[in-house]
């Protein structure tokens, strides 16, 4: 399988020594850093759309034009392309993420496209639509803090390409599954990580949230498995996934994905609703 799919601040070190809010706020800044819009914008002029979307045109020192949004409820996706013509198209070329975890941070720059369509008049918004889906491509750049590691350059695009892999083949496992299909409406980021961990690694999580299957399966020994130091449930994992994802599980890859990067799983997993919020 092989999905279609970007400087450090510092002192971000002592993350675990702020609330959730600061946290993202210092993300959000490393973010700007890593990317360069903290540094290049010479005239930016911000609309705020239905309290939901932020819609900003903004102008580079070299006198290049383009536009960025941000949707409130996903704070850590950056949508850049074009700025609108005067037809009010715009194109979206790349989308920047920024995923914050206790353990640091991974940030990537994501080749897209798309077009939409933005009319104003004064400062007052009249519309703003995003045309076509989100053809999401390659991840072009990016860097990784995580328990002190600071990778950057081809190792960082060779770690970051092999996680958005696994999480892509798990996240396509979720959606097809009969029970837990999901609607297009984006519901809250805690929701989602509630109802999924007991599911995908009820280990983690206290007895009383496990399935019944979990206790139910896996007594001797055999039915272990050893990975991220956790003793994981092979005869679990056997019973829930299909044969490619096994390993991924029971090795402690895919918990490390879930620990590090959960927010790649929820915009993946409601992708279809994040679309229908930008008017797709």
């Amino acid at each position: 399988m092989k999905p279609q799919y970007s400087a450090l601040l510092i002192c971000l070190f002592a993350l675990s020594a702020f609330s959730c809010r600061s946290i993202a706020g210092l993300l959000d800044k490393a973010g700007n850093v890593v990317d360069g819009s903290a540094f290049d914008k010479k005239k930016v002029t911000t609309y705020k759309i239905d309290e939901t979307i932020t819609f900003r045109v903004f102008s580079t020192r070299e006198g290049e034009n383009h536009s960025e949004f941000t949707l409130k409820t996903i704070p850590y996706l950056k949508f850049y392309g074009t700025a609108p013509d005067e037809n009010g198209i715009f194109s979206i070329s790349r989308v920047h993420f920024l995923f914050g975890s206790t353990y640091g941070w991974l940030e990537g720059d994501i080749d897209a496209s798309a077009t939409g369509n933005f009319v104003e008049n004064g400062s007052s918004t009249v519309y703003f639509f995003v045309k076509t889906p989100i053809v999401i491509g390659e991840i072009t750049s990016g860097g990784i803090r995580n328990r002190g590691r600071r990778i950057y350059g081809e190792p960082a695009l060779t770690e970051l390409r092999g996680r958005w892999e696994r999480i892509a083949a798990a996240v396509s496992w979720m959606r097809m599954q009969p029970e837990h299909l999901p609607d297009d409406t984006l519901k809250p980021q805690k929701d989602f990580e509630n109802y999924w961990q007991p599911i995908l690694f009820p280990e983690t999580v206290r007895a009383k949230l496990r399935p019944p299957s979990y206790t139910a399966l896996g007594t001797g020994a055999k039915d272990y498995a050893y990975g991220a130091g956790i003793r994981w449930n092979a005869a679990y994992t056997r019973e829930l996934l299909p044969e490619q994802l096994r390993p991924l599980r029971d090795n402690g890859s895919l918990f490390r994905d879930w620990e590090e990067s959960v927010e790649w799983f929820y915009v993946w997993y409601y992708r279809s609703a994040i679309e229908t919020l930008l008017g797709n």
